[in-house]
């Protein structure tokens, strides 16, 4: 009787903890509060209403949204994030400008070094606006952070400008540290041994 209702009470729990939306100390990764915990460094970003919004900035290139946080300490983790992108016609026109581009980077705050690699770049994710992701909407981006438990990491968003003849903008949506199924497994089997030796 006492093992049902110990696994009544904390089965629960545990699997609660392999779902919510955030882990670790990120903050507002759903943007239901605004910009809370995030910094806007440069540029135009904006609450839009349930999610980050990028757009382009008349003087400036980048318009960059930050977060420091410290990532939980667990051996097999993820980053996930949605973004949506999208352009239109207008603006100045140079026909050498590069496209405008959207980049995550998760970087060491002290170093500013990138804490996951992309060969040839300090952002892990890159897309710009001739990516067919304009026309595919919402794409959901997942970066294994396996090996960094504990760290302190400092995410950046950035939207980079140009003259392409385009504006762009950006939505960003549900930034979470997720852990790997593995954890969730453990977590359980934890649970498991717990109630049998009672």
């Amino acid at each position: 009787m006492e093992n049902k209702i110990f696994c009544r009470l904390i089965f629960p729990v545990i699997l609660f903890a392999c779902i919510p939306p955030v882990y670790g100390t990120l903050q507002n990764g759903d943007f239901t509060a605004g910009l809370a915990g995030w910094t806007v460094e440069s540029g135009n970003v904006s609450d839009g209403g349930g999610y980050a919004l990028f757009e382009e900035h008349e003087t400036k290139i980048l318009s960059t949204l930050k977060q420091g946080f410290t990532l939980p300490d667990w051996t097999s983790m993820s980053l996930s994030f949605d973004v949506k992108m999208s352009a239109t016609s207008g603006g100045p026109h140079d026909p050498f400008a590069w496209p405008d581009a959207f980049t995550a980077s998760l970087l060491d705050p002290a170093t500013l070094e990138p804490l996951v690699y992309n060969p040839g770049r300090t952002d892990y994710f890159y897309i710009d606006n001739t990516n067919s992701i304009i026309t595919i909407g919402t794409l959901t981006v997942t970066i294994d952070l396996t090996g960094l438990g504990g760290r302190d990491a400092a995410l950046y968003f950035d939207l980079i400008g140009s003259d392409d003849g385009m504006l762009t903008s950006v939505n960003v949506d549900n930034v979470a540290v997720i852990p790997e199924p593995t954890t969730c497994l453990l977590l359980i089997w934890s649970l498991a041994l717990a109630v049998r030796r009672r």
